[in-house]
């Protein structure tokens, strides 16, 4: 059984995955807020999402303020705000490599530190889950996104332990083969090393969806991979 009608921040929903995840949040009549990042003239800002910069802790302290005010508290947030930066090693620029670490990583964890007096406040259970990709087990010319999706399995077992006992559980997605703006980073994978073959973001928005009910109890800390059955790595 589903939990009540709940109160969800989701940060990424100018992305396919980040919007989604709002569909699947809003088709199940939860109340959701997006927070987006201005990404230039191709951005598709939602009209009621707030904007700030990942990357800048006041800005996620007071976006995450505004969505717990226009929600009144929150529930459940899901982050999948960020997008991939590819490239050689040999050619990687640092401002890239550090501009998609700090939005992967350094910004999931700025928007769970934010919102973890919202949810907690609520004094009932609530839930996050991080998504991240499943090459943190890294791949050809993706240091950028192995270090920040590594970063954010560890901050996902460690959020477990300082949040559990505040009546939060954490858990995260790991994506890959999965037609998105990630899909860049399964450039080399054949298509016969996905068992189920490629999956959609609606599916993953799915599983968020499971994942993010109090009523799953104990079940936290886990990096659930959703890629179509090509990981056999346990997390």
């Amino acid at each position: 059984m589903a939990d009540r009608s709940r109160r969800v921040l989701v940060t990424g929903t100018d992305t396919m995955l980040g919007a989604a995840v709002q569909t699947a949040f809003e088709a199940r009549g939860d109340r959701v807020v997006g927070v987006c990042q201005a990404r230039g003239d191709a951005c598709r800002l939602p009209p009621d999402a707030v904007v700030a910069d990942f990357t800048d802790p006041g800005q996620i302290r007071s976006a995450v303020a505004d969505a717990a005010d226009l929600l009144a508290g929150l529930d459940t947030v899901v982050t999948a705000h960020a997008l991939p930066v590819v490239g050689a090693v040999s050619d990687l620029d640092m401002t890239d490599f550090w501009e998609h670490v700090d939005s992967a990583l350094t910004g999931t964890f700025l928007v769970a530190q934010a919102a973890a007096a919202s949810i907690s406040g609520g004094g009932t259970p609530g839930r996050m889950v991080l998504t991240t990709s499943r090459w943190h087990v890294g791949g050809p010319g993706l240091s950028a996104v192995a270090t920040a999706a590594g970063g954010v399995v560890a901050l996902t077992k460690t959020l477990t332990r300082d949040l559990g006992p505040f009546g939060i559980g954490v858990n995260a997605v790991a994506v890959g083969c999965v037609d998105s703006e990630w899909s860049i980073c399964d450039v080399a994978e054949p298509a016969a090393a996905v068992p189920a073959g490629r999956g959609t973001v609606a599916q993953v928005a799915n599983l968020i969806e499971v994942l993010s009910r109090s009523s799953l109890g104990a079940a936290v800390g886990q990096i659930v991979n959703a890629d179509g059955g090509r990981s056999r790595n346990r997390v």
